[in-house]
């Protein structure tokens, strides 16, 4: 290599080294100062850590941020009554909800600069949503109040764990529905058939191995649930929190679910430009580092620093997840499981 080509690499090298962690088109960034503004629903700052991405944005863009908490079921009935005079920007839902988005025409496309590293069930062929983040279907473990740890759904089973399994309840909770999805991957089961794990539940609720307190920080702090099965990131969140308890988060060996997570811009956003910004921060290296902050696992394949990456549970323990691939079939167990837990009340 000749001294003239090694300088011309070296500067290459430095170009990119300078680069910022994510570049939008200038155009863009000053079409959204100019609106001002972003509304979301259901983006507070303690959801998927979302306060860490709202920082990055406001710190590089200055725009305000105004955010309604709600439900997902608030979210879509708010979408719906206000598709006449939209209020929302960009919000947040489960992957079970992607159907509804399109066939209720909540959201408009947006390919954003991220999109190609996505595998193809995180995101809509047509650009109306993509999944930014997921969670597995875990147990959170009180290891003072349980003497044998279980690292399987079936092991759940045991008379030792008569009244000790905190859930919530699948009849009206998406959580407490994927917590049955996760049952059904662990017996054969899938988002194409959940009929086992619906077979499980009953045998759990029927046990008297169930109990319906809110698997949260506060109850979990308070000895109320000594097993919880909920997202690995709230057992990992709670852990952080609460320091002084032994919590053990597990993820089963004999199979979960993986559950996604969808942003998206609403139909007829106000300020359009302002919410692609966001998107685009959402999926940016430093927004995907914010989600893994917050216990939620990127969906893409960023680099971690270690001291994140040494807060979750081992890479061969996350093998045991499944990810469902059909999100209509996906919605349609949703449906199933509501309705198929309710016989064991």
């Amino acid at each position: 290599m000749t001294k003239k080509m090694l300088v011309l690499v070296i500067a290459a090298l430095l170009i990119v080294s300078a680069l910022p962690v994510f570049a939008v088109d200038d155009a863009l960034i000053e079409a959204a100062k100019a609106e001002g503004k972003l509304v979301s629903y259901g983006l507070p700052d303690s959801w998927a850590n979302y306060g860490g991405i709202w920082n990055v944005y406001q710190e590089k863009y200055g725009i305000e941020r105004l955010d309604t908490d709600m439900g997902s079921g608030e979210i879509i009935q708010s979408l719906r009554a206000e598709a006449g005079a939209p209020v929302a920007d960009i919000t947040d839902l489960g992957l079970n909800y992607a159907q509804v988005i399109e066939e209720d025409g909540l959201s408009q496309p947006y390919i954003h600069s991220y999109w190609d590293e996505l595998p193809d069930y995180a995101k809509s062929k047509d650009g109306l949503w993509s999944a930014g983040f997921w969670g597995a279907v875990a147990f959170t473990v009180n290891t003072d109040l349980v003497e044998n740890v279980p690292h399987t759904f079936s092991e759940l089973l045991s008379e030792e764990y008569y009244d000790q399994i905190c859930i919530r309840d699948p009849r009206d909770s998406a959580t407490g529905i994927m917590a049955v999805m996760g049952m059904a991957y662990a017996t054969g089961g899938s988002e194409l058939d959940p009929e086992s794990g619906i077979e499980m539940f009953g045998k759990l609720q029927t046990s008297g191995n169930l109990r319906y307190i809110k698997p949260n920080v506060s109850n979990i702090e308070k000895g109320e649930c000594p097993i919880s099965i909920h997202w690995d990131f709230d057992g990992l969140s709670a852990k952080e929190q609460l320091p002084e308890m032994n919590l053990e988060v597990i993820i089963p060996e004999d199979g979960t679910f993986g559950g996604m997570y969808v942003q998206f811009i609403t139909a007829g956003a106000p300020d359009i430009n302002a919410a692609k910004l966001m998107i685009e921060t959402m999926y940016s290296d430093e927004g995907q580092l914010e989600y893994a902050k917050g216990f939620c696992h990127p969906v893409r394949n960023i680099e971690m620093p270690e001291d994140v990456k040494a807060k979750f549970p081992s890479d061969e323990a996350y093998e045991k997840v499944n990810f469902p691939k059909d999100y209509i079939a996906l919605a349609e167990s949703s449906e199933k499981i509501v309705e198929g837990v309710a016989k064991f009340f």
